[in-house]
């Protein structure tokens, strides 16, 4: 896959404006970028997340799966992160999509009733496809 050097140079920025608490990895696949946080998304990580989410947003991207594999717990805190992003992309016409919860993880958001309003699938590819379906 060859990289642009607007895309270069979002990643580059984006993993240097990541901080020290929460390590996010992004990449993308075609239009689709996806964010995957490694840890527990509370009130001391949550803010690298919106960080680096708000950025993307802001630098234009629209389509974006939360990969949540490696993500052990999340607080109230991400939670409004993730409802951030998910209404700061949708004034673009983007989504997020969130892909992979564990039990936990989903059990948080089968609770909060985030499970209504987001998309989830059981793993990136199938989340990544879903967007073929979203106009350009």
């Amino acid at each position: 896959m060859s990289v642009n050097k607007h895309e270069a140079d979002l990643l580059h920025t984006l993993r240097k404006e990541s901080g020290n608490e929460l390590h996010i990895d992004i990449w993308y696949e075609g239009e689709v970028w996806v964010f995957h946080p490694v840890g527990a998304v509370d009130t001391t990580t949550s803010s690298d997340l919106e960080a680096n989410l708000m950025e993307g947003i802001n630098q234009g991207m629209r389509k974006i799966v939360l990969d949540l594999t490696d993500v052990r717990y999340v607080s109230s805190a991400g939670l409004r992160v993730i409802i951030t992003g998910a209404k700061a992309v949708k004034k673009k016409n983007g989504e997020i999509r969130l892909s992979t919860p564990n039990k936990t993880v989903y059990e948080i958001l089968e609770m909060s009733g985030l499970k209504k309003f987001f998309k989830i699938y059981p793993d990136n590819n199938a989340a990544i496809q879903s967007f073929s379906k979203m106009s350009a």
